[in-house]
């Protein structure tokens, strides 16, 4: 296996990252309408906005938002789960929202992005002031969320592929589960036994 820094021996690699990733990477080496295949899995990308405050916002962990006008599914103040002494006194919210490429926030600038979350979030905490804000921070996934569509089990690329040696094990395939870090963990699992075995069976 080659990486930026060296090639690696291995037996048997996993591949992790979301298909159309791995689409790109097997491209020379698999069947055209394989690397078709792995692409025809449409995904939802995925922004995050990072806040450090100089304050608690509320004393909940995760506030799930069911305003259809407010732009994301919830509030997450992390130090209400770890403490802010961790992070120097500082109090870490986040923000997340599922979302295609084409929507405006995902094309927003990041300090755009970040007034335009500010913004919303004083809807529900009319104290929070610019001059409370520490620090702020955007992330974003390209691929972060798997679009499940009527057939979608028909789409599931197998474990292994027409690489030799090379398996998947990605968020794609956890269905009839949505998403989630305990299935992708039973997935990982699940195709580390399968590549044990195959290892195992070619001596």
């Amino acid at each position: 296996m080659a990486t930026p820094e060296a090639t690696l021996a291995a037996d048997a690699v996993i591949a992790t990252p979301a298909l159309p990733i791995v689409a790109d990477l097997v491209a020379p080496h698999a069947p055209g309408e394989y690397v078709d295949g792995l692409r025809r899995i449409r995904y939802l990308a995925n922004l995050c906005v990072v806040l450090e405050l100089d304050h608690s916002l509320s004393d909940i962990y995760w506030l799930n938002v069911n305003d259809p006008g407010f732009p994301f599914v919830g509030v997450i103040e992390h130090t209400n789960f770890e403490p802010a002494s961790t992070y120097a006194g500082r109090h870490i919210v986040y923000l997340s929202r599922y979302l295609p490429e084409g929507d405006a926030l995902w094309r927003m600038p990041d300090e755009e992005a970040v007034a335009f979350t500010l913004e919303h979030l004083r809807r529900m905490f009319p104290d929070l002031r610019d001059d409370r804000v520490l620090a702020a921070h955007v992330w974003r996934a390209r691929y972060a969320q798997p679009v499940v569509e009527r057939g979608y089990r028909r789409l599931i690329p197998a474990t292994r592929t027409p690489v030799t040696n090379l398996f998947l094990a990605t968020m794609a395939q956890i269905y009839p589960e949505d998403r989630g870090t305990n299935y992708a963990i039973r997935q990982g699992r699940e195709v580390a036994r399968a590549v044990a075995a195959a290892l195992d069976g070619a001596g």
